[in-house]
């Protein structure tokens, strides 16, 4: 991703697929973090996941997790060490990440007694269309047509987690005003800190 303002940073793009929508209930079924480390090599990590729990046919009928799939993929607890190994210190970018997939990321880390992972910064690409005022709806398909983004397997980890990195780079693209000034000031104004 050739983003100028985070050149030199580890920019990942991060989805889960879960078993519902809530963090409290429900579980982690897939993860994705895809894109490029600090030197600009690439990055990419995800899996399914076993929640110890039956996946309920509604969620399986929106992602294509079935119960048989994440047999055997491991805990939670088993893919937390790479993916904090990864997440710690990068920036983080999601669509619907603060409201959506970094609540379940820190309800999981609760179950099991473990801190989450520490990123630089969250980027959610639903916070930056809203705030752009990005016309139409803002699912994570709709603005990828809009902005001519390819998304095939859509629900599923990896290509959600890709498809939200290349809206950031073309909201760079559409918007540079929103992206000007230092990499620390950039993040603030667009991003979230922990």
């Amino acid at each position: 991703m050739d983003s100028g303002i985070l050149d030199g940073l580890r920019v990942l793009g991060f989805d889960l697929e879960t078993t519902g929508f809530n963090p409290r209930e429900d579980r982690v079924v897939q993860f994705a973090l895809v894109g490029s480390d600090s030197d600009g090599s690439h990055l990419n990590l995800n899996s399914l996941v076993d929640p110890d729990c039956r996946i309920p046919s509604g969620s399986s009928r929106v992602h294509g997790i079935l119960d048989d799939d994440v047999r055997g993929a491991g805990s939670f607890e088993d893919h937390l060490d790479s993916m904090s190994e990864l997440m710690d210190g990068a920036v983080i970018v999601g669509h619907n990440v603060v409201a959506f997939d970094w609540r379940f990321m820190e309800m999981e880390c609760i179950r099991i007694g473990r801190e989450a992972p520490k990123p630089l910064a969250i980027v959610d690409t639903l916070v930056l269309a809203r705030s752009f005022d990005v016309p139409g709806r803002h699912k994570l398909g709709l603005l990828c047509k809009r902005f001519g983004i390819g998304l095939e397997r859509s629900h599923s980890a990896d290509a959600d987690a890709g498809a939200t990195l290349l809206l950031l780079w073309k909201f760079m693209r559409a918007y540079p005003e929103e992206f000007k000034g230092s990499v620390e000031e950039v993040l603030d104004s667009i991003g979230s800190r922990l």
